[in-house]
């Protein structure tokens, strides 16, 4: 039932609502404490109990009436306006199969593929494992259910290209190339055989050798990254004639640089191995970078491709927009990767944006860049269609392409979620088009490999995840004897020569010598100076705090 016309009625559990009546009594109330809408009695004493029913949620319109749509548990079912039968009503693949269909795959690759989709799962599953008998600590976000866009994407990509990622990062991570103890030995916090000596933790998962260039707490800040990542690829090649694709000559025209200069652009560039073959054939990867039908001079005008990984939410900020503007600007070698898993922490996509819930590809329509819609859980046409384009950026043959994969996380957002906002139906619904199993089905259909395969990769990985956790627990004791000192070897925070209650700043010049009871007394210090200020804001609101007693040492 729907409340009285215009009228739109916003509260809490806790609060008292208050708003208009419909013919039953009943008054709708948007819950965002709970990310969920309710609908109760005034009366009823539910409401403080944080107990309702769920609603179904309509796309916002400008009419107030379909804001809110309520139901019961007793015609849930015939309410519902989604088929969770069949997702693929939402998935435009066929156009996809048909524009990727001159695309071979190779029996190797696609085992390639599955061992790295199994690999992600079972470490992931394992890590919820170690997060409940609290071995791992902090925010922890699992990637099941999502992986074939991982294994699909980064597997055409060579050592040399980069991959900035979110805070659901693992499986990119080892997709990349980072071995699974190392970043088991991260999410441990531990100072030896882990990706940051433990400071980063599950959400910034960070490799310099494999080019991973870090998971991201909050959304969007990996995006701004990507685009200068590869403006980087093209400003290191001193923007050479093929970099931009403009002939010596047309530099001239354009009165870019002097005619001296523009000729010895190609010298140079060959002086410095820019562009040279060897970078990009040198990978810990089994995806292939593409062919090349240009000879050597093809060669040497590949390049390097940037893969930036976001999620559907993620689109909706300001963040994405200048990102993608910036791209097509400069016609830059980066695939934007939209991992559409329909969900932004509570809040359903249809809830958040304008656009329909799965058509988020089309916001990059607006600056000319290259969009696709594929089917997230389909790991073969994933890895065709990122063949294809990855090869095209590489040869300059396109600029900046956004695909959007349509998905769905398996587990909550988080470790700490216990997923009740999403339906049962829902969730089973999107089980059954599990990409792992997809893709065991295929492999067993087309005779790829036989059933022996399977079960050998499954032991296989077992080994590699015992020895990355024997590894990490042996780490973890030794990393409780590390003094806590080497977290201020970049000088966040310091003592200066000013600082009071320090008797001995001697200690202080050189970072290594901080010890335990270093730190304590300088952060005693703090805490007197914090005092000291709270109480002379009671006689003296004017008074400014004296930076000189507690500064920040920038250098």
């Amino acid at each position: 039932m729907m409340a009285d016309k215009g009228t739109v009625v916003y509260g809490s559990l806790k609060s008292r609502a208050v708003g208009a009546k419909n013919a039953e009594g009943n008054v709708k109330v948007m819950n965002y404490d709970n990310e969920m809408l309710l609908t109760n009695k005034l009366e009823d004493k539910k409401r403080d109990d944080h107990i309702g029913e769920k609603t179904i949620r309509k796309r916002i319109t400008h009419n107030v009436e379909a804001v809110v749509e309520g139901t019961t548990s007793a015609n849930k079912t015939d309410v519902e306006k989604k088929n969770y039968s069949d997702f693929n009503i939402y998935i435009e693949n066929n156009k996809i199969k048909e524009y990727i269909s001159d695309i071979d795959i190779t029996k190797e690759e696609i085992c390639t593929l599955y061992e790295d989709m199994h690999m992600g799962r079972m470490f992931e599953n394992l890590v919820a494992k170690l997060y409940y008998s609290k071995k791992i600590n902090g925010f922890v976000h699992l990637y099941n259910g999502q992986e074939a866009i991982s294994s699909g994407i980064i597997k055409n990509l060579t050592i040399s290209d980069f991959v900035t990622s979110t805070y659901r990062d693992h499986v990119h991570a080892i997709s990349k190339g980072v071995p699974p103890k190392e970043v088991l030995n991260e999410l441990y916090g531990n100072y030896y055989g882990s990706t940051n000596k433990g400071k980063g933790g599950s959400m910034h998962i960070y490799s310099k050798t494999q080019n991973f260039i870090g998971g991201f707490g909050f959304i969007g800040e990996q995006i701004p990254i990507a685009v200068g990542l590869a403006y980087s690829i093209l400003y290191k090649r001193e923007f050479s004639s093929d970099a931009y694709g403009f002939t010596a000559e047309q530099w001239k025209q354009r009165g870019q640089r002097d005619e001296a200069w523009v000729e010895s652009i190609d010298e140079r560039a060959n002086q410095n191995g820019i562009g040279s073959e060897e970078g990009h054939h040198n990978s810990s990867n089994n995806g292939s970078s593409g062919d090349s039908d240009s000879g050597s001079s093809g060669e040497r005008s590949k390049i390097d491709v940037v893969v930036c990984f976001l999620g559907d939410g993620t689109t909706n900020i300001g963040q994405f927009f200048e990102s993608l503007n910036l791209a097509a600007t400069y016609n830059l070698p980066i695939i934007f990767v939209i991992e559409n898993n329909n969900w932004a922490i509570g809040m359903e996509n249809s809830r958040a944006s304008v656009n329909d819930i799965m058509n988020n590809y089309t916001k990059g329509k607006a600056f000319n860049i290259e969009t696709y819609k594929i089917d997230g859980n389909d790991v073969l046409s994933i890895y065709k269609l990122a063949k294809k384009k990855i090869n095209d950026i590489r040869n300059r043959k396109c600029g900046p392409v956004l695909i959007e994969a349509i998905t769905y996380r398996s587990k909550g957002h988080s470790l700490a979620d216990p997923d009740e906002l999403r339906l049962s139906e829902e969730k089973t619904s999107w089980r059954k088009r599990d990409p792992l199993v997809y893709l065991s089905n295929y492999m067993k259909k087309e005779n790829i490999v036989d059933e022996s395969y399977f079960e050998k990769i499954k032991k296989k990985i077992q080994n590699i995840l015992e020895d990355a956790q024997n590894d990490a627990n042996e780490n973890y004791k030794k990393s409780q004897h590390i003094d806590i000192c080497h977290l201020f070897k970049h000088n966040i925070f310091a003592p200066s020569e000013n600082t009071p209650y320090n008797s001995h700043y001697e200690n202080y010049k050189k970072f290594d010598n901080l010890s335990h009871s270093d730190l304590r007394e300088y952060y005693q210090a703090l805490l007197k100076e914090n005092e000291r200020k709270r109480k002379n804001k009671k006689n003296d609101i004017t008074e400014k705090f004296d930076e000189k007693k507690i500064p920040l040492l920038i250098d």
